[in-house]
């Protein structure tokens, strides 16, 4: 959530953000007045409570019919007045908690991800003697991945790793989950459902939209994780962190779980655009000074470049244009790999800095000279299944198999997925 006090004194600059991130800018204007209104009814409530105890202070043993008379009068008004500023509050409340977080000033303006520039290429894209598969396919002829018996199981946007594929899965994700607890990371496996509250506090939706943003159960007012971050930047909530702690890092392995609305037809032959994938993610609580969490945010992205080499496969990096920003977003880095069987870069990963905007709902905060401050809090994505399969389609050889990146053989213990011999 937004500082309040920014758009009061500085409305124009929210409105811009608003216009710059495809959003409508009115709301300032309703807010500005809904907050003048608030303020009005929060003096005449103090006014009217300040009455109330001068009142009380005047009883000597009964009071008397007009004191009573009088009490009567100042309860009853404060009653309404107590009841508007609620409702008022509630107003102000729903409409900020939709605001999204102002975007750093050398963040590109644009409409959506079409418009995001590249900020850095990385590797040449391999030159193959033969026609490469995409991994639904490569992975069908391996028997490594299942999609079609995924859909008779599950439906649409579902998949097996089933085999050496499986053990390939696995490998891509404790190596990651090592190569940054060796970097000093503390180790996370969060739970995979959070209430409503918690989810609510991550900034990513209002809630009004809440339940139907992400797989759920009502009934047991919990939310399915869409990454572990929001199961493990809830966890400090309404702490107050030690300053000599920070920066403070966690990686987290978990399931996530992502309904896709909007993307039907979009990516939908093989794996990449799953309804349930795993995930490495790393977040990071950092003192609220924005020079130290984007440096600490490039960080972050230079450990998911580490390991995209490690894995030998090309990249670019892009600057999310500011339409394409999720709401807590300040800045936000995609690293989107080559799939040689579609002839294309995907995203694999993401990069973001949020600011003190999560923290606002959280209430995370820590103690810097005798002062209570927001904290900063980042998150990005380590790896992902889509990993995976960015190294089967890299690797495939012309005989069918895949060869297995050096640093992760000994995870699997072999080297080549082969064609079967039958």
């Amino acid at each position: 959530m937004i500082d309040i006090n920014l758009l009061r004194d500085n409305p124009e600059t929210v409105r811009q953000a608003l216009i710059n991130r495809q959003k409508n800018s009115s709301v300032v204007d309703e807010i500005i007045q809904l907050d003048s209104s608030r303020r009005e009814l929060l003096s005449n409530v103090e006014k009217l409570r300040a009455e109330q105890n001068a009142l009380s202070r005047q009883f000597t043993g009964k009071p008397t019919e007009e004191q009573v008379k009088q009490a009567g009068a100042i309860k009853e008004k404060l009653k309404t007045l107590e009841t508007d500023l609620k409702e008022t509050e509630d107003k102000q409340n729903l409409i900020l908690e939709e605001i999204p977080n102002i975007p750093a000033s050398d963040v590109p303006v644009g409409k959506d991800d079409s418009e995001n520039p590249v900020y850095k290429t990385v590797g040449e894209p391999r030159k193959f003697d033969f026609q490469p598969l995409d991994h639904a396919d490569l992975g069908e002829k391996l028997d490594i991945l299942d999609v079609k018996k995924a859909a008779q199981v599950s439906g649409s946007r579902f998949g097996y790793f089933k085999g050496q594929g499986a053990v390939l899965e696995m490998a891509v994700m404790f190596y990651a989950f090592q190569k940054l607890i060796k970097k000093g990371f503390i180790g996370m496996i969060p739970p995979a459902m959070v209430k409503s509250s918690s989810e609510w506090k991550c900034g990513y939706a209002s809630n009004k939209n809440l339940f139907n943003a992400y797989y759920s159960a009502p009934e047991d007012d919990l939310v399915f994780i869409s990454s572990s971050e929001h199961a493990v930047v809830p966890y400090h909530m309404d702490e107050i962190l030690d300053a000599n702690n920070l920066p403070l890092k966690y990686v987290n392995f978990s399931p996530c779980f992502r309904r896709e609305a909007g993307t039907y037809g979009k990516d939908m032959k093989g794996m990449l655009r799953v309804h349930f994938f795993n995930k490495v993610e790393m977040n990071i609580f950092t003192l609220p000074d924005y020079k130290i969490s984007d440096d600490m945010c490039l960080e972050m992205l230079a450990n998911e470049e580490e390991i995209m080499q490690d894995f030998g496969i090309p990249y670019q990096i892009v600057k999310n244009c500011t339409g394409d920003l999720p709401q807590p977003n300040r800045r936000m880095y995609d690293i989107n790999s080559w799939f040689p069987g579609q002839n294309a870069y995907r995203e694999t990963q993401s990069c973001s800095n949020c600011g003190d905007y999560q923290a606002r709902r959280l209430n995370t905060k820590v103690k810097i000279n005798g002062k209570n401050e927001f904290v900063h809090i980042l998150n990005a994505t380590m790896i992902t299944d889509r990993a995976v399969l960015a190294i089967i389609e890299n690797h495939q050889q012309a005989d069918g198999s895949v060869i297995i990146p050096e640093c992760l053989r000994p995870y699997t213990n072999f080297d080549v997925i082969k064609p079967s011999q039958s």
